[in-house]
């Protein structure tokens, strides 16, 4: 059964408004999130809006997810899902499917930013550069270009309108030459994106709104189907995501439609992404007589938080939503009055503040029970402040984890890894040699390397020479296997030699042998690592149409490190963690406890940076603040980390970080309201923590003594659990690195072919034969293969099935009704995703569900039995109301369709039969259940059930 959630007066006006726009404005722990959630349910239970009417827009993925995770929580057991992404996505989404009306190639690749820098570090003297290209150092002013490009379209300033400036520009010469530079660099960086069907995330919004500029029809076509939209956190967007949303809803009042955005400005805190936090100002102004309503009523933080975080953001006055409209945004707290109070916390030393946050912590565990390391959160204004913490955390044996951050190239176990990588490459980096031989794997003592590195000294021989000349047996072995990589190391692919290089010198199995939270989180970035190692290949043989090797892969990793690159490291959720965290990452989370630590000036409020290179005042088209536009977005962030707070706050900074100096308090502070406590450090430090100690060993044992949240199912996740529990949970709980495989490439290969195909043919028709292997070789998946021989015959196979399924299938698009259509079912209460590849009309209502196989072909009586065929019958009828009267799965190798024409009984009895299953994957029961099927399980080398039973 669905949820139900109590709404307030405010709320249920917000959810139930009929039409035109409005503003809900909503602080902190009102239910913002919540009330879009139930304003769909409501759209879609009581007014009978279809699921395809309602465009829901956010500013961040994790924030659209949580919004369908809100949105499933409360829908029955079958929906279809409404249009919930982020404004990217969805202009993504758009473009994919219209592009073709304005020339673009469909088939495009999404830049992130460190591969914007490499495309424009590959092809940098052939830009018209001077001044912003020195020869001393020519690759100095591409991260600087590229941010002012990338400010540029956030202001919706195309090449055109950028050009013209450059060219009026009046004033001093050489400033003029600067701008001209850049208005060619601009140019320039969109054609060569272009010419290589690439768009960065900054031409997704400006495409989209200038294809609905060029074909109104189009445009019309999206305003007639989107009746109902909301924007959520709007306070985030810029201003040409909210220009794309003034198109989507014109400024005129159009029938039956509905807008409403919901935003706080106090928790404004992305302008450094762009974020243009007038557009929340100027709402009302734009969409003249629109309604309003304020949520206050807070149901995260006792009163005690929520007072001085008032008092704080007050300071920020005329530049609020409350200023400029008269209107109170005091949060009224729905808890009971609590003696607990926030406090300043003040500390000599660093040291002792990280002390003191790590004793305290342990101090509420053991006077609360019911509390638990989950409840509670460290958070800092920058990453390089939260290392005493972590560090702190280390030596009491707390378990944490860092949210949100970079930093997965900074992980020990991937710089294990690449310095073996590196060695491999060049034994004489000494550095990663050095690395490499304390790595604890190889049981190789520090007496035994200071040995080496004595000899290599004195007798004036290199490092790698005196480890090869080394009689420790320890050492010998290690040589042994270095050389024996050596000779293997261009036979594979980067994955595929990754994951042999983890597994057969045993660093997984390093982190697998016991089950806590740093090896859990270790075995995720190294599976991490093996995905950048699957992008670049992917990247690389479409680029070059040649399959790269490990040294390819290093090259780029180096390019990639030098341009900033360091993607997120792995996160677990619904684990017993204190979190560690900016208070950027933190933004949407609430925790029981929180700490803010370093709140000194120049760390909290930061100094201001200004972007290298500066968008002109006459170019930006936002309203700018009539205050300090830095020091009053510091003051939101400051906001936004006190109320993520529920019952205890904590704010904390030292006298000294270490400098000649002593710090200056953070000003924010004194404007709290907050009394300050001056601390003593034989008080607060280790004494306290053996005083209020807790046992962090009983802890760590009871880390995964529960079953870990299961709250979504695919067919491939059931499917493996029914096959051995051990196995499911290797792979989809554990995230242990899998082999790449070659079998799903091609699989996939094929699938998104055919996916363009008929997308293509819906749309142009008589797509020809050539445009397919087009979209083959652009589709080609190079990863997992043994060797360029086997890459070569399999894509040689692709290509002669593809024109077979040409001629078979080239004039039969015109019963294709769907393609690629998500479907979302309740299985035993948890949410079951999955993607259907086709949908055929047969006749009326009736329809035939297609699922593409690369498979051998199956009998009639296995297709009879499928699953997954069933699931998708069922979704199908509930989630988009047709009736499927054939299941078929297309082995399009064979050439050979074999369908099942389940009756509904059937289909219904094996929808139950996944219930049990799922029931039982609740329990976190992963028992393994050894067979036959060892013998090609991806874990058969880890597994100790599957060696036991002789398989290797």
């Amino acid at each position: 059964m669905a949820k139900s959630f109590k709404l307030n007066p405010d709320q249920k006006k917000a959810v139930e408004h009929e039409k035109g726009p409005i503003i809900v404005v909503a602080g902190a722990g009102t239910g913002k999130t919540r009330v879009i959630a139930e304003r769909i349910k409501y759209l879609v239970q009581e007014k009978y809006v279809d699921s395809d009417a309602i465009l829901a827009l956010t500013f961040t993925e994790k924030a659209a997810n949580e919004m369908l995770e809100r949105v499933g929580d409360i829908m029955p057991l079958g929906y279809k899902e409404p249009w919930v992404s982020t404004f990217h996505s969805f202009a993504d989404r758009i473009l994919k499917k219209e592009g073709l009306e304005i020339g673009l190639d469909t088939g495009y690749q999404i830049l992130t930013y460190p591969k914007q820098w490499l495309l424009v570090r590959k092809n940098l003297f052939d830009f018209d550069l001077n001044y912003y290209r020195p020869l001393g150092n020519p690759t100095r002013f591409i991260s600087a270009m590229l941010k002012f490009v990338s400010r540029l379209q956030d202001e919706g300033i195309d090449t055109g309108e950028f050009d013209k400036f450059a060219k009026s520009f009046k004033g001093d010469e050489e400033e003029k030459k600067r701008w001209l530079e850049l208005a060619s660099f601009y140019k320039k960086y969109q054609e060569l994106k272009i010419q290589n069907s690439y768009m960065d995330f900054g031409d997704l919004i400006l495409w989209c709104s200038k294809l609905f500029k060029s074909r109104p029809n189009i445009l019309k076509k999206y305003q007639e189907q989107f009746l109902h939209i909301m924007v959520d956190e709007f306070q985030d967007t810029n201003f040409a995501q909210y220009e794309l949303l003034k198109q989507l809803f014109p400024l005129r009042e159009v029938a039956g439609r509905s807008l409403m955005v919901v935003g706080d400005d106090s928790q404004s805190i992305y302008r450094f992404r762009g974020a243009a936090i007038s557009n929340i100002l100027e709402f009302r102004a734009d969409y003249k007589g629109c309604d309003m309503v304020t949520l206050i009523k807070n149901y995260r933080s006792y009163q005690s938080i929520l007072d001085p975080a008032y008092e704080l953001i007050q300071n920020n006055n005329p530049d609020t939503l409350e200023s400029r409209l008269g209107i109170s945004k005091k949060l009224i707290s729905s808890q009971k009055r609590s003696p607990i109070k926030p406090n300043v916390h003040v500390f000599s030393r660093l040291d002792e503040e990280a002390d003191f946050v790590v004793a305290k912590i342990e101090e509420l565990l053991s006077q609360d029970p019911q509390m638990s390391y989950k409840d509670v959160a460290i958070l800092a204004r920058a990453n390089n402040h939260l290392d005493p913490f972590v560090l702190a955390l280390r030596a009491r044996g707390i378990p944490y984890q860092l949210i949100g951050n970079r930093g997965l190239y900074d992980k020990d176990e991937v710089k294990n890894v690449l310095a073996f990588l590196r060695v491999l490459a060049s034994p004489a980096d000494g550095v990663s040699l050095y690395r490499v031989l304390s790595n604890p794997v190889f049981n190789i003592s520090p007496t035994d390397i200071s040995k080496i590195l004595s000899d290599s000294k004195f007798k004036k021989i290199d490092f790698w020479g005196c480890v090869k000349d080394s009689r420790n047996e320890k050492v010998q072995e290690l040589v042994k296997t270095i050389e024996g990589f050596q000779k293997e190391m261009l036979k594979f692919s980067p994955s595929m030699f990754v994951f042999k290089l983890i597994n057969d010198t045993r660093i997984l199995n390093s982190y697998t042998d016991e089950e806590t939270t740093e090896n859990l989180l270790a075995i995720k970035n190294l599976n991490l690592f093996l995905d950048q190692a699957k992008i670049f290949e992917g990247d690389y043989y479409r680029d070059r149409k040649t399959t790269p090797n490990v040294l390819d892969f290093l090259e780029y990793l180096d390019l990639m490190i030098e341009a900033g690159d360091n993607p997120a490291q792995a996160e677990i959720e619904d684990i017993d963690t204190v979190s560690v965290s900016t208070v950027h990452s933190a933004k949407g989370l609430e925790y029981d406890t929180v700490f803010v630590v370093n709140l000194i000036s120049g760390r909290f409020p930061s100094r201001e940076k200004e972007d290298p290179i500066g968008i002109p005042d006459d170019l930006i088209k936002e309203t700018l603040p009539i205050g300090d536009e830095h020091l009053q977005e510091e003051r939101r962030l400051f906001y936004v980390a006190m109320t993520r707070a529920k019952r205890h706050l904590f704010l904390t900074y030292a006298r000294n970080y270490g400098g000649k100096r002593d710090t200056t308090a953070s000003g924010f502070l004194a404007e709290t309201g907050i009394p300050t406590s001056e601390e003593v450090a034989s008080e607060n430090g280790k004494g306290m923590q053996t005083m209020f100690g807790v046992d962090s060993e009983y802890r760590k044992q009871q880390l995964f003594s529960r079953a870990p949240a299961l709250d979504y199912v695919n067919y491939s996740r059931i499917s493996a659990y029914q096959t051995c529990p051990l196995q499911y949970k290797y792979n989809y709980v554990l995230n242990i690195p899998k082999r790449p495989s070659y079998v799903l490439s091609f699989g996939n290969s094929i699938h998104y072919t055919l996916r363009d195909f008929h997308t293509e043919n819906i749309f142009k028709r008589d797509v020809s034969r050539e445009r397919l292997l087009e979209l083959y070789n652009k589709n080609w998946d190079n990863s997992g293969y043994l060797d360029q021989r086997h890459r070569k015959q399999r894509f040689d196979s692709g290509e002669k099935l593809l024109k077979a399924y040409y001629d078979k299938e080239k004039d039969r698009d015109k019963n294709i009704i769907k393609l690629e259509e998500t479907i979302t079912l309740k299985l035993a209460g948890v949410k079951f995703s999955g993607r259907v590849d086709r949908i055929d009309r047969i006749d009326g209502n009736k329809v035939e569900i297609i699922d593409y196989k690369t498979g051998k072909v199956k009998e009639q009586k296995d297709v009879d039995k499928d699953l997954q065929t069933s699931l998708y019958a069922w979704g199908v009828r509930e989630t988009l109301k047709y009736e499927p009267e054939i299941l078929t799965l297309y082995f399009v190798e064979d050439m050979q369709k074999v369908s099942s024409r389940k009756t509904l009984e059937q289909i219904k009895e094996q929808v139950a039969q996944a219930e049990e299953v799922v029931e039982t994957m609740k329990l976190g029961d992963f028992k393994a259940t050894p067979g036959m099927h060892c013998s090609w399980c991806d874990y058969r080398d880890i597994c100790p059930f599957a060696q036991k039973n002789g398989v290797k």
